[in-house]
């Protein structure tokens, strides 16, 4: 299963404080026993720069900023997505037209069409709430 890492779960498993933090731990500990079956995650720069930013200046955490930016960086399980030219009017163009996502969220939703990524693990309605399939 290839699996879309949303800002709201990276968060909540490395954020021992944040509401979500079991239930995104129990998500990990069920793709590492294999009960998930994960042929690889990805997340986009945008949401790189979402957890480094809440981390950093939210968390105050400057450490752990670094430590999951490098866990996701090195991981050979993860692919980092662009948001490039072409991805950036998509996105621009389903945020003129879906009121109540984020930009990242359009961006996020146009990266996972485009590469056919049906799953997101996630906290956040919104992927659901356009027909993708979430975690937990």
């Amino acid at each position: 299963m290839r699996i879309f890492l949303d800002t709201s779960a990276i968060i909540a498993r490395y954020n021992t404080y944040d509401k979500y933090h079991a239930d995104a731990s129990k998500v990990m500990e069920e793709i590492a026993r294999g009960a998930i079956p994960l042929t690889r995650f990805f997340i986009s720069d945008y949401i790189f720069d979402e957890v480094m930013t809440f981390i950093e200046c939210v968390l105050g955490n400057h450490e752990m900023a670094l430590e999951v930016g490098e866990a996701l960086l090195s991981s050979p399980f993860t692919t980092l997505l662009k948001v490039d030219e072409e991805t950036f009017k998509e996105t621009w163009n389903r945020f003129r037209a879906q009121e109540g996502s984020s930009f990242t969220d359009c961006s996020s939703f146009v990266l996972m069409e485009s590469y056919g990524i049906r799953h997101a693990f996630t906290f956040d309605h919104h992927f659901a709430n356009v027909g993708f399939q979430v975690l937990p």
